[in-house]
């Protein structure tokens, strides 16, 4: 009698005799990066999404990117990867072009400033007090850091520090 073994199960059994425990990486799938991209084509980003949260909910992190970052894919693909770096609270954290944006920002723990012309137009943005009680980390723009990769090490500072920071606010 011959019985049939799919490769998976020879393969599965060959490693388990060689006393090798095979692993599986698993990766949950992300929510959309992009807070103000709407997914269909035609239809401009909003920004209106976070302009008003749960009234005395802070935010963990807002991320600011410059002008034109929310249409590009290779821009939202590499946001997106750095985002998966962080704790699940972090990586939902609304992406707005400040460009797009018309009112004050709301309060949050933290700030993902991409670009020095998002980091000069913050102060317009986000109230005084608000800024002092939160965490603001700079890194390049998006744009720069695909032209750029010796850049990303910047910003991949910045996640480390927002990391830290995180955890220093939930253990607390």
């Amino acid at each position: 009698m011959t019985v049939a073994f799919s490769p998976t199960v020879q393969r599965q059994r060959m490693l388990r005799a060689l006393g090798l425990q095979p692993l599986v990486l698993r990766r949950a799938q992300p929510e959309p990066v992009m807070a103000n991209a709407s997914p269909a084509a035609g239809k401009p980003p909003q920004a209106t999404s976070v302009a008003n949260p749960a009234a005395g909910k802070r935010l963990p992190l807002i991320v600011l990117l410059p002008a034109g970052a929310a249409g590009d894919p290779r821009q939202q693909a590499l946001l997106r990867a750095a985002l998966t770096s962080l704790p699940i609270a972090l990586q939902r954290a609304p992406c707005i072009e400040l460009s797009a944006l018309r009112e004050p920002l709301p309060a949050a723990d933290a700030y993902l400033v991409l670009g020095s012309p998002t980091m000069d137009a913050l102060d317009g943005h986000v109230p005084p007090a608000a800024k002092e009680e939160a965490c603001v980390v700079a890194a390049d723009a998006p744009s720069e850091l695909l032209a750029h990769p010796a850049r990303k090490r910047a910003l991949w500072q910045a996640l480390k520090t927002l990391r830290a920071r995180h955890l220093q606010t939930t253990v607390v």
